[in-house]
C-alpha cells in the first residue's frame, strides 16, 4: 500500500498500520479500501464535497495526482481520507440531505423494502445455520418475528414527503466522520441505532435512554419512526453478517440473546413514553 502512496500521490510514509492509517506533514490520514460499490461511492464524494464546502464536520476525500478522488491499483479501489476528525463527540448534529439527484442512491428510507429484503435473506438460508450455528439457528425466529412486525409497523405510518439527513449505516465512534460511511435517511436512523448499541454494549439505564430523547427536537412523526426502527433488530442481524463472515465468534451472540427482555421492556417502556406525548399504534405483544 505504501508503493499506492507513492505512485498516485507522490507520498513516501515509512509506517502504515494494517487499517491504512499513517501521519505525513503532521497529518493523520488514512488509505481507504473501498467497500461499497462505485456507483455510491462517487455519489458519497459529491456529499463529500458538500460538507467540506458548508464547513460540516466530515474527513475530507484527497484526490490523487491524476486529479481523480478514486484511485485503482490490481483491480481493488481506494480513497485517500485527510483524518481531521477520529473519534465521535457528538451523535446527533441534524444535517438535511442536499436536494441532488446524484445523491439519491444513498437513500436508506424505504425501511419495508430493505428489511424485507434481509428477512428473505436469513430466510432462505435459515436451513445452512442448523448444523453449522445453533445458537443462530435457535433464536432466529424470535428475531425474524420482530423485523416483520416493525415492516408491518412501517406500513401503516403515514408519511408525507418527510425530510432526510444525513445519517450513518451505524453509528460507531471510529467511523463517525468516515465520509464513505454515510446514507440518506431519516431524523431519527442514528438516535434509534445509537439507543440499540448503548443497550447492548455500555448497558446504559431507561433514564439516560430517555434523556437523550428529550434533548431532540423531535415531531409525532419522528417519534413514531423512532420507535419503529427500535423495533426492528438491526443488531441482531449485523452480528450474524459477522459470525458467517467469520468475524466474530457464534458465542458472541449470547449477549444480545441474553438481553431479549430487557430489550423488550425497555421497547414497552418507550412506547408508554411516547403515548405520553403523542398517539401511537398498539403493539400488543408488547404490553402483555
Amino acid at each position: 500500500m505504501k508503493n499506492i502512496l507513492y505512485y498516485y500521490y507522490g507520498i513516501i510514509v515509512s509506517k502504515m498500520d494494517n487499517d491504512g492509517y499513517f501521519a505525513y506533514q503532521n497529518h493523520l490520514f488514512c488509505l481507504y479500501k473501498i467497500k461499497r460499490n462505485i456507483e455510491e461511492v462517487n455519489a458519497l464524494i459529491v456529499l463529500n464535497q458538500f460538507m467540506i464546502s458548508n464547513h460540516l464536520k466530515i474527513n475530507k476525500i484527497i484526490f490523487n495526482n491524476y486529479l481523480k478522488p478514486i484511485t485503482v491499483h490490481d483491480d481493488q479501489f481506494y480513497v485517500l481520507i485527510l483524518i481531521k476528525y477520529r473519534f465521535c463527540m457528538d451523535y446527533f448534529s441534524f444535517i438535511e440531505a442536499p436536494l441532488n439527484n446524484q445523491l439519491n442512491i444513498l437513500r436508506r428510507n424505504n425501511w419495508a423494502y430493505l428489511w424485507s429484503m434481509k428477512v428473505d435473506y436469513f430466510e432462505k438460508n435459515q436451513k445452512l445455520f442448523k448444523d453449522k450455528y445453533p445458537l443462530i439457528n435457535e433464536s432466529m425466529d424470535y428475531y425474524i418475528g420482530m423485523a416483520e412486525n416493525a415492516i408491518s409497523y412501517f406500513k401503516m405510518l403515514q408519511l408525507n414527503n418527510e425530510k432526510l439527513f444525513i445519517s450513518h449505516r451505524r453509528v460507531d465512534v471510529n467511523d463517525f466522520y468516515n465520509p464513505l460511511e454515510l446514507v440518506l435517511d431519516y431524523k431519527v436512523r442514528d438516535i434509534s441505532e445509537y439507543i440499540k448499541k448503548i443497550v447492548f454494549q455500555e448497558r446504559k439505564s431507561l433514564l439516560d435512554i430517555k434523556n437523550i430523547i428529550n434533548n431532540m427536537e423531535l415531531s409525532h412523526i419522528d417519534y413514531l419512526l423512532l420507535f419503529n426502527r427500535l423495533l426492528y433488530p438491526s443488531y441482531y442481524f449485523d452480528m450474524v453478517d459477522e459470525i458467517i463472515n467469520d468475524k466474530k465468534e457464534e458465542k458472541e451472540i449470547m449477549q444480545i440473546i441474553n438481553l431479549s427482555m430487557t430489550y423488550e421492556n425497555m421497547l414497552a417502556d418507550i412506547y408508554r413514553f411516547i403515548k405520553r406525548k403523542y398517539p401511537i399504534m398498539e403493539i400488543e405483544w408488547l404490553m402483555i
